[in-house]
């Protein structure tokens, strides 16, 4: 599989890069599939030469606007712009399909309604559940990051022909569902929000040198992509790396990265 990141940052465009999202594809024929869509992350597409049109999928791990804020205007340029004629598949969190509709028509009103070019799909997963999405198989895990009725996941996909795994963190603290999510994994991209706590719900460098030490080898995952990182996780990479086992493979995010799973 190939991941490509299209955004790296936290929710304040860190560092000056884009919201975290990114791009899965199995094989170079595979349909392409989009983890994630913030406010930025139509812009993040056109930067590495893609369109909303290259993407037959998006997952969205939970409904904060840096993780689905940008997929109102996905919607109008598959209406306007750069005419969008395949359907979209639209698969996330519980209670998606709702907030997007309140949030399209803040934005652009009495435009939902109107006909699209296109179909566009929703499914809504909860924690446990799991979906074939584009060909990939698609599984849902608990996260530790919103308040109920909010059900914020952590995505495990994987490729049935070759068996590779991508398990994918969204925001959370750590908890059992992400170390579930990323079991036996070939990548984990997760987040780090920030040094140290507090940091909201989130995980931080301090809190993953204490999975280091404790937890998170019993996941069997050798490789991380820590992501959604603030201002000050992104200037300290290079000083953090020192503090990784030597038997992870850990490299931070940047926007436009590719890595071969």
């Amino acid at each position: 599989m190939k991941l490509t990141v299209l955004g790296s940052s936290d929710a304040f465009n860190g560092g000056g890069r884009c919201h975290s999202s990114y791009v899965v594809q199995a094989h170079d024929a595979a349909p392409r599939v989009a983890i994630d869509f913030g406010a930025t992350t139509l812009y993040a597409l056109r930067k590495v030469g893609l369109s909303a049109r290259d993407l037959e999928a998006v997952l969205i791990t939970h409904l904060h606007g840096d993780h689905f804020g940008g997929l109102p205007f996905m919607l109008l340029d598959g209406m306007y712009h750069d005419l969008r004629t395949t359907p979209l598949e639209l698969v996330g969190a519980h209670g998606l399909e709702a907030r997007l509709e309140t949030l399209f028509n803040a934005l652009y009103v009495d435009v939902w309604d109107r006909p699209r070019p296109y179909d566009t799909l929703f499914a809504e997963m909860l924690p446990g559940q799991i979906r074939t999405v584009s060909g990939l198989s698609v599984e849902a895990f608990a996260a530790q990051h919103m308040d109920p009725p909010e059900v914020p996941l952590c995505f495990r996909v994987t490729d049935p022909q070759t068996g590779k795994i991508i398990a994918f963190s969204g925001d959370t603290e750590p908890c059992e569902g992400m170390l579930a999510c990323a079991k036996g994994a070939d990548l984990l991209v997760a987040e780090c929000s920030g040094l140290r706590p507090p940091c909201g719900r989130h995980i931080t460098w301090t809190d993953w040198k204490t999975l280091f030490s404790e937890t998170f080898p019993q996941t069997g995952c050798k490789r991380i992509l820590l992501s959604h990182l603030s201002r000050e996780v992104r200037a300290d990479a290079d000083h953090l790396l020192a503090d990784v086992p030597s038997d992870i493979e850990l490299v931070f995010a940047d926007d436009g990265l590719t890595l071969t799973v």
